[in-house]
């Protein structure tokens, strides 16, 4: 063993012993040491005889965070009125643990991330107190960004009215350097917009084109997908952009189950312009595609989004076009595979 490791375990168990008694020491170490009995019912109903509330209280701030996060666990069940001041007092506690988030899936997290998802679970915090977590991590965010998936979630849930008082802080977010995740800088984006000033268009349209750029997957870009949701006249350049750079010339997925541009297709067919006409044909006409699926079908999920969505038929020239191309039963595939997984499901009717 490591000179470093002997000097932590012997100050563990000379900070503890001051404390608690041998019984209660005894504990503390199974949880430390991750033993089985831990997640026994037998070894929580024993602790609970063992413990009293302030110590489960104390516990829950423990130095190491395994016995920080077991302890907030019973916290929660036992004694959920004191969570709360527990989480505050642990915010910028860096230490981290590897917990369980599903039945298959081991993350590792630091102390009040764990905290914050276990709360999460039960749902205990009041709607006063999630404002204070929000603003407590939002206006903090430099030295807590660890924790910024919080800020991404509040935003998301608050974005039909955006709070004036957050508005220099979600304008810092929002222009600075995009993190990778997708649906993160989705809310933040929706929340922003909302606010409606007019000043805000450059920042809003600067985000958008940054974000063409993005590593995630080319069929959940969020440039595309808030375009196509808030389709602007001075964000269609964007969509050009999008196809020139990072589509064009490349092969891309079209079958049964899966198209890729799905999101450009309804973007582009929101803008009645012959400049979209035109970008609607190179999806079309000038893409490469392969399937993953039962087969090849460009032109029949194309053709499915432009009667779904071309409302005033101003596509019509390529809808008629791709009309005598398409395979009935290819078609109808499409159909119920989407019916049977999307909501709401295409009109099956007005595709056929």
């Amino acid at each position: 063993m490591k000179v470093t490791s002997i000097l932590s375990f012997v100050l563990f168990i000379s900070l503890i012993s001051c404390q608690y008694n041998q019984q209660q020491r005894n504990v503390i170490q199974q949880i430390t040491s991750s033993s089985e009995n831990i997640f026994k019912d037998q070894f929580r109903n024993n602790l609970l005889k063992q413990f009293s509330r302030t110590d489960i209280i104390n516990l829950s701030s423990h130095e190491n965070p395994k016995v920080a996060f077991y302890f907030f666990k019973i916290l929660l069940v036992k004694y959920p009125q004191e969570c709360f001041k527990v989480l505050m007092k642990n915010l910028d506690n860096k230490k981290t643990l590897v917990i369980s988030t599903s039945y298959d899936t081991m993350n590792e997290m630091t102390v009040p991330e764990a905290m914050m998802f276990e709360e999460s679970k039960k749902s205990i915090f009041t709607k006063e107190q999630k404002k204070e977590l929000f603003e407590s991590i939002l206006t903090h965010i430099e030295t807590r960004s660890y924790l910024e998936g919080y800020v991404f979630i509040y935003l998301l849930e608050h974005q039909n009215h955006p709070d004036p008082k957050y508005y220099p802080y979600v304008k810092k977010l929002l222009t600075r350097n995009a993190s990778d995740f997708y649906f993160d800088n989705m809310a933040l984006l929706d929340y922003f917009a909302n606010y409606k000033k007019p000043q805000d268009s450059l920042i809003i349209k600067d985000f958008l084109k940054k974000n063409i750029f993005e590593k995630g997957a080319i069929h959940m870009n969020i440039s595309v997908e808030y375009i196509k949701n808030h389709p602007k006249p001075s964000y269609f350049p964007i969509l050009e952009e999008f196809y020139d750079k990072r589509v064009k010339g490349k092969v891309y997925r079209a079958d049964d189950i899966f198209f890729e541009f799905e999101d450009l297709t309804k973007a582009t067919i929101q803008y009645k312009t012959e400049r979209a006409k035109e970008l609607i044909k190179k999806i079309t006409y000038d893409t490469k595609y392969k399937s993953s699926g039962n087969f090849l079908a460009s032109n029949e999920q194309i053709y499915i989004l432009l009667k779904d969505n071309d409302k005033s038929n101003y596509f019509a020239e390529i809808t008629n076009d791709l009309k005598h191309k398409v395979n009935k039963v290819k078609m109808d595939t499409i159909i119920n595979w989407n019916n049977r997984w999307n909501y709401p499901p295409y009109n099956s009717s007005k595709a056929k």
